[in-house]
């Protein structure tokens, strides 16, 4: 008896059945025994072009005698999409293709069995040493360590013989199997010279019907990691923005406000049209949360272009399970009646206030603190009783991650530019080029300032005040000047 064992390092085998499109998803299960002896003539001459020939020619001479049975171990299917690029002319276009492939339990190998066939001691050495340098089994991604097994389990997928149907609750799966007398040419022929002689089949192969169990793809469901509490609690989450043209800095409140929009539809679709208090701001009866406890949608410039680049959803009272799900898997932010390309949403990272101490100035400990984004009043100034200053001690108070406002004061000059967070190309955006209001939400009834705050000992970030400061307007950095 002769048994060959692979074990997918990386728990799947991505193959499709010979003469199948990859789009149409027809995996191979169980490998063909023609592209078994296949990969083992391509192992020889890629990494052993000093074994002779004929000795290698008799392993798939004996490998030929018989066709093998196999063990398949417990197994599921999946698949992943790609757009892959291809060139048209002068431009680029992309093709969708579907990558399916078998998961496969870990750690539970898959033997091919010849029960009649016996090597002798050098044979049984050379095709150890091919099975060694084998690096995948299948396409490139089916990763493989193969070798030859002493003690193989008992089969359970198997060719048919003489029309014999088996007993047992099983299905039959056509197989790609070596015609004898094999010949070397026949397994090395590229798809592509059979494709330009009009043939699909090669040569020295023929179809054989295989039986395998009919739940051999249920058996097993791909256990998952413990994500139960996958994001619970977590405060922060961070996005990486990309599109043809990025937003500008002056849209902050627009595309907060999509943003908001885009993690409620989110968790609308996942969780039967319910809707989150903490991602809408919003209770049951569709009154305003108070405390701010609730979603900041914080749109970023971070690189000092005037574009913004990076979304943080900051929700300093924690995110459930499922708000983080729905915040974590927003594909993209897209207005169709501004009539502009989506913005992607590439999420980075999530975690409390405290992680991202060096990944953004939102986050820093300071004492002075400047606008990146204008503070816009809540309500009209009144000369002596309700100054901008007032509105912004006011709004301290009732902050929990502020305390002791020791000084505030906000610029005079309608045409001073904020600066960005970073040196780049933009100088900065006047407060009032800002939008200052917000589609379904009003719009503001104060003006638009720059301010610097100071406090008596040091705050941590995120500090967002004023009219729109869960969309982004109000924000502050620390002030290192």
């Amino acid at each position: 008896m002769l048994a060959i064992q692979f074990e997918f390092t990386a728990n799947r085998y991505h193959a499709t059945q010979w003469g199948r499109h990859v789009n149409e998803g027809v995996l191979e299960w169980p490998p063909s025994p023609w592209r078994i002896m296949r990969a083992i003539v391509a192992t020889w001459r890629r990494t052993l072009p000093d074994l002779e020939a004929d000795r290698v020619a008799s392993i798939l001479e004996a490998l030929t005698a018989e066709r093998p049975s196999y063990y398949l171990p417990p197994a599921s299917t999946g698949h992943t999409r790609h757009y892959m690029p291809y060139n048209q002319g002068s431009g680029e276009r992309t093709s969708l293709v579907f990558d399916s492939f078998v998961a496969i339990q870990p750690r539970c190998p898959l033997f091919a069995i010849w029960q009649g066939v016996e090597l002798d001691q050098r044979q049984t050495d050379d095709l150890a040493e091919i099975l060694r340098n084998m690096p995948y089994l299948g396409r490139a991604e089916s990763w493989v360590d193969a070798g030859i097994a002493s003690q193989p389990p008992a089969p359970n997928s198997f060719p048919m013989e003489n029309g014999a149907l088996p007993d047992g609750d099983i299905e039959i799966v056509r197989t790609l199997v070596p015609r004898a007398p094999i010949q070397m040419e026949d397994l090395t022929i590229e798809t592509s010279n059979l494709r330009r002689a009009g043939r699909i089949d090669p040569e020295g192969a023929q179809w054989w019907m295989y039986t395998r169990a009919r739940d051999c793809f249920t058996s097993f469901r791909t256990e998952r990691r413990q994500t139960a509490k996958h994001g619970e609690g977590a405060t922060v989450v961070r996005f990486a923005l990309s599109s043809n043209v990025l937003p500008l800095v002056k849209d902050t409140l627009r595309f907060g406000d999509l943003a908001r929009m885009a993690a409620m539809s989110q968790f609308g679709r996942r969780n039967g049209g319910a809707s989150s208090p903490k991602l809408s701001g919003k209770d049951d009866n569709g009154n305003p949360l108070k405390g701010h406890q609730h979603a900041f949608y914080l749109p970023t410039d971070e690189d000092g272009d005037g574009k913004i680049d990076h979304l943080t959803i900051w929700v300093p009272g924690g995110l459930s399970v499922k708000e983080f799900s729905a915040v974590a898997r927003i594909p993209n932010l897209h207005d169709p009646r501004a009539g502009r390309d989506p913005v992607q949403v590439t999420y980075q990272s999530h975690g409390d206030e405290e992680d991202f101490d060096s990944v953004s100035p939102l986050f820093d400990r300071a004492r002075r603190w400047r606008s990146l984004t204008p503070y816009i009043l809540t309500r009209h100034v009144k000369r002596r009783t309700d100054r901008p200053q007032n509105q912004i001690e006011r709004e301290v108070l009732l902050r929990p991650n502020l305390h002791n406002l020791a000084n505030a004061e906000y610029s005079s000059d309608p045409q001073k530019h904020i600066e960005p967070m970073s040196t780049g190309q933009s100088g900065g955006t006047r407060p009032f080029d800002f939008f200052r209001h917000r589609r379904g939400g009003g719009s503001s009834s104060g003006r638009a300032y720059s301010f610097e705050i100071e406090f008596a000992e040091p705050v941590r970030g995120p500090i967002a005040l004023g009219f729109g400061c869960h969309y982004g307007l109000g924000m502050f950095v620390p002030n290192r000047g």
